[in-house]
């Protein structure tokens, strides 16, 4: 047997029990404390309610009438009136207390279903963030995000003796040779000004052999359709060869 099924079987003895119970004390009850004893039919109803939800509870307060007519009937038969207004008053109120718990017990269950819902969610995004961050802070690559200012905004690795951190809140001309300065701001403020995928290489020579050498590729970043930052991927072939 599951443990599922074992709780169902709890939820319903406890249910029963509270019902037999006040099926069994209703008699000296009532010599105490006369048809009000009814009220305390309310107790199983509440219980199956909240135990299984809404459907429980109506079905528990629908139950209670007949139940609490036939309890009234064997201690004051001789009133069938009296009875029968009796059981009807108590399965009203019994019907009532059920609903609401119901319904509070069906709320509780969709609201803990969307919590844990909602942390499986940010579980994995936070997995998912760990992962890409660990990609892309070891891909052969420097990334920037690089604001129109040219204050950058992010980098995945350190450059120019200055770590990550350091490096988010420079200019990222800084970190341009003086040489290609005019080229890599001319793509900078054409990706901005067009709104697309732009670059440049610079070529050289390696093992006395003409070839390209570095590779600079800005894609834009938008919102509402207005660029408001630039990604640069920078990369060194002779290092990412290495």
């Amino acid at each position: 047997m599951t443990a599922r099924f074992r709780r169902f079987d709890v939820r319903v003895a406890l249910i029963g029990v509270t019902a037999v119970f006040y099926a069994l004390t209703f008699a000296p009850l009532y010599d105490e404390l006369g048809p009000g004893v009814v009220s305390l039919s309310v107790v199983p109803v509440a219980l199956a309610g909240w135990l299984f939800g809404l459907r429980a509870g109506l079905l528990a307060g629908a139950v209670a009438f007949p139940l609490n007519t036939v309890l009234l009937g064997l201690e004051d038969g001789a009133n069938l009136d009296s009875v029968v207004w009796g059981g009807a008053v108590a399965g009203s109120a019994a019907l009532m207390v059920g609903s609401v718990a119901g319904t509070l017990r069906d709320v509780t269950e969709r609201l803990h279903a969307e919590l844990e819902r909602r942390w499986d969610v940010d579980g994995s995004v936070r997995a998912s963030e760990s992962t890409l961050r660990q990609l892309v802070e070891h891909v052969p690559a420097m990334i920037m995000a690089v604001a129109g200012d040219g204050t950058v905004t992010y980098a995945n690795r350190a450059i120019g003796g200055l770590d990550a951190a350091q490096v988010r809140g420079a200019n990222v001309y800084n970190f341009v040779p003086r040489a290609h300065r005019d080229l890599f701001r001319t793509a900078l403020e054409r990706a901005f000004r067009e709104g697309g995928e732009t670059g440049y290489e610079i070529a050289g020579s390696a093992d006395e052999e003409p070839r390209v050498l570095h590779v600079l590729r800005f894609g834009p970043v938008k919102k509402d359709g207005h660029v408001v930052a630039t990604t640069l991927l920078s990369i060194d072939v002779l290092d990412s060869q290495s």
